[in-house]
């Protein structure tokens, strides 16, 4: 497995095509509840949404705002774009770029700042007025969302993928670091950039998750050994630790709130966790091959696509598939999904292909 999601992203959209026949006649005709669809000529690469809108990055350079409903609000050019997903805040749209990062005004479109960086920006994540960036040189930098001016960084081996978490109850921030041999998950203060905490991880390490006062991390070697942890999010103390099959890689995004965890590692086993004790509920296995995926995790279902570009859809209660949709029965291939905020079962999703776009789909 390739540890660079960048690369993944590419290959997916080159491998998949070939096949894209195959998996259109084996798995029959299109059929789902689509609440909304809006084709993007230039072809998305990312998505991110929120309760007030998706942010969609193409792969001509194209930042769109869409608004719940999916009107597209306004469309901008960015010089320099990178494959991670794209951020939103309160007044800022931000993307990250192969050397720079950039901010764009939430309400009209119009560029807010754009700064150098010295590696490729694909982590990303805004936190009130704050931006933080973090890039394959493994620097993570708090900036200011007004203006683009630093505010403290830090640098560690390794390279950031993931976009930092952040709790704004305590105001933790949580990076995880990937490709080193000192592989590592640090929580540091939003004001100030001073380390809180820092624990070890290893090479083939998901993105992390926060809640409820937890770090939840997917950790695994890349040779069959893995493990699911949590860890207090205000002393790193170790919770529970559970081992889970296979590895995981550092695009893959877990997802967990009040009733569990959801994750799933590279070779498609997917593990519902109690959140609390770690105790695994149940595990299903996709037998299909994932690299760059985000778990959508609802009140009845979880959700996560393969790198054969098939949305597989579960019952959170025991884990069966419920639905099982390939790139011929979506419309395309879908190279992101992200939970749909403000809509109980919904997942969006962004394709490629034949329909060049994002829909809006109801998980049945």
């Amino acid at each position: 497995m390739s540890a660079r999601p960048v690369k993944v992203a590419v290959a997916v959209v080159l491998a998949v095509a070939a096949t894209w026949f195959v998996t259109r006649t084996a798995l029959g005709a299109p059929h789902g509840a689509i609440a909304w669809r809006v084709p993007l000529a230039d072809g998305p690469s990312d998505l991110a949404a929120d309760a007030g809108g998706v942010v969609v990055t193409t792969s001509a350079s194209s930042v769109y705002l869409l608004a719940p409903d999916g009107r597209v609000r306004w469309r901008a050019l960015a010089g320099d774009l990178a494959l991670g997903q794209p951020a939103l805040g309160p007044d800022v749209v931000v993307v990250g770029g192969t050397a720079s990062v950039t901010a764009f005004s939430r309400a009209d479109g119009s560029l807010r700042w754009s700064r150098p960086r010295a590696a490729a920006a694909n982590s990303l994540a805004v936190a009130g007025d704050t931006v933080l960036v973090g890039d394959d040189s493994g620097t993570l930098a708090a900036l200011d969302a007004a203006t683009g001016h630093d505010r403290w960084s830090v640098q560690h081996h390794g390279a950031l993928w993931s976009g930092a978490r952040v709790d704004p109850a305590t105001g933790a921030v949580v990076a995880t670091w990937h490709q080193s041999e000192s592989a590592a998950v640090r929580v540091f203060d939003l004001a100030t950039g001073a380390l809180r905490w820092e624990g070890p991880t290893d090479r083939y390490t998901a993105a992390p998750s926060v809640h409820g006062g937890r770090v939840v991390l997917a950790v695994g070697d890349g040779d069959r050994h893995a493990r699911v942890e949590a860890r207090d999010l205000a002393t790193g103390a170790v919770q529970w630790q559970t081992d889970v099959p296979a590895s995981f890689e550092e695009a893959i995004e877990p997802a967990v709130d009040d009733r569990g965890v959801a994750v799933v590692d590279h070779f498609g086993v997917v593990t519902v966790l109690d959140v609390a004790t770690g105790r695994i509920r149940w595990q299903h296995d996709l037998a299909d091959v994932l690299v760059a995926t985000r778990v959508v995790l609802t009140g009845a279902r979880v959700a996560v696509t393969s790198y054969a570009g098939v949305l597989h859809v579960l019952d959170r209660r025991d884990g069966h598939v419920v639905q099982r949709l390939g790139p011929g029965r979506l419309g395309g291939l879908p190279v992101a999904i992200a939970p749909a905020t403000g809509t109980r079962e919904g997942v969006l999703v962004a394709l490629r292909l034949r329909d060049w776009g994002v829909q809006l789909r109801r998980l049945p």
